[in-house]
């Protein structure tokens, strides 16, 4: 299978086109970032690469469309789950997820004047609350994927005392790792992702390129985890 149908593939789901969208969004981000630092470059560019992020993240938007109700299905499947521990994080983070959705699809109804209440101030009450339940998804992400992380070290350290191998620390990481290597890349995208809605809520203040950068990286992760996904549906 070549390269370009691979693409093909992957490019072809919504997903896929805003995993695409959201790399360039917060590379553009860094670039401007670093040539503003830099102070070699015309105001005028910056604003250009400025102007094209926030076109990006409002074109996300409308591959979010509809994506509350996947989210509140996918909801209605993880609450039957026997782990406690899974089945609460998934479905409060899946909770969380679509109603974040539906508050970035309000944002842009709002911003293209289908809503009868509209405005500045209503568009940042859409856009606080957006972050707040990003927020808590990634942190409810977080919790899920740590105790699967746990979960996995018991597994593997049981493995070495029946094998009667040494319990070393290093040897019990390379066979997490070699197990369950998209746990470690999830966990790796969360924790870099986790910094955008704390800046965005205030929590933190990072700098234009930090938040580029962690975008940027857990976008990356994400569009990688997503494009093997697509490459085994055919």
């Amino acid at each position: 299978m070549s390269w370009l149908e691979q693409y093909t593939r992957f490019s072809d789901h919504t997903s896929g086109q805003d995993k695409i969208c959201r790399v360039v969004q917060y590379s553009v981000q860094l670039l401007w970032w670093y040539l503003e630092r830099k102070g070699t470059t015309a105001a005028d560019r910056i604003r250009s690469l400025q102007e094209l992020q926030a076109n990006l993240s409002l074109a996300r938007k409308y591959f979010s469309l509809g994506k509350s109700v996947v989210q509140l299905r996918s909801a209605a499947v993880s609450i039957h789950l026997n782990d406690p521990v899974l089945r609460y994080t998934l479905t409060l983070s899946r909770i969380s997820q679509a109603l974040q959705l539906l508050c970035d699809n309000l944002y842009l109804f709002s911003r293209l004047g289908l809503l009868p209440r509209g405005g500045d101030d209503y568009t940042t009450t859409l856009s606080s609350t957006s972050s707040k339940l990003w927020l808590y998804c990634d942190l409810l992400n977080l919790l899920r994927l740590c105790y699967e992380l746990r979960k996995e070290f018991c597994v593997v350290r049981e493995r070495h005392e029946m094998d009667q191998r040494p319990g070393c620390t290093v040897s019990t990481c390379r066979d997490v790792v070699s197990r369950r290597p998209e746990l470690i890349s999830s966990l790796v995208a969360v924790v870099a992702d986790v910094w955008l809605p704390l800046n965005s809520c205030g929590v933190v203040d990072v700098s234009p390129g930090v938040v580029g950068m962690c975008g940027m990286l857990s976008s990356l992760l994400s569009a990688r985890d997503l494009w093997r996904k697509s490459q085994k549906e055919y």
